[in-house]
């Protein structure tokens, strides 16, 4: 699966940060809050997520000898053998280790921005699953992406779509992992997750 797709991408494809995926891809459900709408003018001081460029606190500096670096570099690298690179949940260490979260990234691409480049990612993977394998599926919604980089860059994408040609057109959670290099983009793998295999 590759291809070189250096157009712009389908603007409506994956709405990307304008949906909450449907469930938890890890299998933990927790309950979203709800927005608060604050009245025009009024600034909430208690938001510090609203002065953090990436939402989140800065990482702390890696100390190899600190055990709380080794606890969590651990406990990073269980993960990473677990969900071979896609979904984890990032947010919870304190020290920043690779792939990082797509959204915490400032740009991948020259040409595209972020949301753009999501549409092109997940729009090529598609495409290409369906040619290879004669599926006709359909994207549904954005769950998440872990990126790293590997000459270029390795985007880990978990994602809804649906089959149209299956008898159970139902959506499903895939994966797809794309490597975006200058300007071509590979699909080098795209499944189904793990815990939904047929």
């Amino acid at each position: 699966m590759s291809g070189n797709f250096s157009d712009a991408a389908d603007d409506e494809i994956t709405k990307f940060g304008d949906s909450k995926p449907k469930t938890d891809p890890v299998g933990k459900v927790e309950a979203e809050a709800e927005e608060k709408v604050e009245p025009a003018g009024e600034a909430d001081a208690d938001s510090e997520e609203a002065e953090l460029p990436l939402g989140r606190p800065p990482f702390l500096p890696i100390d190899c000898d600190d055990p709380k670096y080794k606890e969590q570099c651990d406990l990073f690298l269980e993960q990473v053998d677990k969900y071979e690179g896609f979904y984890m949940d990032l947010d919870k260490f304190d020290y920043k280790f690779a792939p990082v979260k797509f959204e915490w990234g400032l740009k991948f691409d020259a040409r595209l921005n972020n949301k753009d480049l999501m549409d092109l990612l997940i729009k090529t993977a598609i495409e290409a699953k369906n040619e290879d394998y004669g599926t006709q599926l359909e994207f549904v919604e954005y769950v998440s992406c872990n990126v790293t980089g590997a000459q270029g860059f390795c985007f880990y994408i978990t994602l809804w779509a649906k089959d149209l040609s299956s008898p159970n057109p139902e959506p499903k959670l895939y994966q797809t992992l794309v490597r975006k290099f200058r300007g071509d983009l590979h699909v080098h793998e795209f499944k189904l997750k793990p815990s939904q295999q047929e």
